[in-house]
């Protein structure tokens, strides 16, 4: 593989197959700063789209709209997770909760940004994140959380600190900070627990010494990239506008 050949596929995908593992993967590694669980790390889901998965983040649940034992909702995630199922039956969210949503559908997107909506059912008792009304600047802490490695979203979603990088613009959020495949979709936090991106990616693999359960090397790839709010929130607002026909 050529060196710009490397560099093209790993800004690309951060996804992974599904693997359960009983703890946060990396989490002795070193490599990370891991922050302390938090109220709002219920918002965070695992996408499943066809044979692999990302994570999500829930943004909005719609309590006018009552669905069995829980509402239609709003999930935000990483474009490239669901970028092969726009019109399919095989995306799925599964919650802390264990609760899964199937048949699941992407409502709008931004290739460009790597960001995707998609409609959910939410069960009740799944708060939704807010999003941040301030775009992220360099200099500003950050909490990345993800299910990178195949973490389990019922017990072991990854969580843990960085601060974006200077080259970060409206659009994009960079951060020295590494990400696993399957961290992909996660939420980008600011200080206030706020949702201020999602993330996309990184821009080089290598071999962080990180390992699966069974002994199996997992690349390790840096430095963080996610989108910026503004984005995000001009797709909310798209929907919110009634511009994007609901399902």
């Amino acid at each position: 593989m050529t060196r710009v050949t490397a560099f093209l596929f790993a800004a690309i995908m951060l996804v992974t197959t599904s693997v359960h593992l009983e703890a946060q993967v990396g989490r002795e590694s070193g490599l990370w700063n891991w922050t302390d669980k938090a109220p709002h790390h219920q918002s965070i889901v695992q996408v499943t789209a066809g044979e692999g998965t990302g994570t999500g983040v829930i943004i909005g649940v719609d309590r006018s709209k009552e669905v069995k034992d829980g509402y239609e909702g709003y999930c935000l995630t990483a474009w490239h997770v669901v970028q092969h199922h726009l019109n399919s039956n095989e995306i799925s969210i599964t919650y802390g909760n264990g609760r899964r949503a199937k048949k699941c559908k992407i409502l709008e997107s931004d290739q460009a940004r790597d960001i995707a909506i998609i409609w959910v059912w939410v069960p009740r008792g799944v708060p939704a994140a807010k999003i941040a009304n301030r775009s992220i600047k360099g200099g500003d802490e950050l909490e990345f959380c993800g299910l990178g490695g195949g973490s389990d979203v019922c017990s072991s979603v990854r969580h843990f600190a960085g601060t974006a990088s200077s080259p970060s613009t409206l659009d994009r959020i960079f951060a020295d900070v590494p990400l696993l495949p399957g961290d992909s979709g996660g939420p980008v936090f600011n200080a206030k627990q706020e949702v201020v991106g999602i993330i996309s990616g990184g821009w080089f693999w290598y071999d962080g010494g990180i390992t699966t359960s069974s002994g199996a090397a997992i690349r390790t790839t840096w430095p963080a990239r996610a989108s910026n709010v503004h984005p995000i929130r001009t797709l909310m607002g798209k929907i919110d506008s009634g511009e994007v026909k609901k399902f």
